[in-house]
């Protein structure tokens, strides 16, 4: 069974971005913040409501 993942990614991280995320966790959603690494301290309201959001689908899903 493939683990759904939420990866949160800052567009302003300086921090390269994984090109093949997806071969590794194939059931990963991605979104992506206007900010920095420090997301959850840098836009910690989206960060929430992106987790929120997501935590809602995969229940709906169930």
């Amino acid at each position: 069974m493939v683990q759904p993942t939420l990866m949160i990614y800052g567009d302003r991280d300086t921090v390269q971005r994984s090109e093949n995320l997806t071969k590794f966790v194939p059931n990963a959603e991605v979104v992506n913040l206007n900010c920095g690494h420090w997301i959850q301290q840098e836009k910690p309201e989206e960060t929430n409501q992106a987790i929120l959001r997501w935590l809602e689908e995969q229940n709906d899903a169930e």
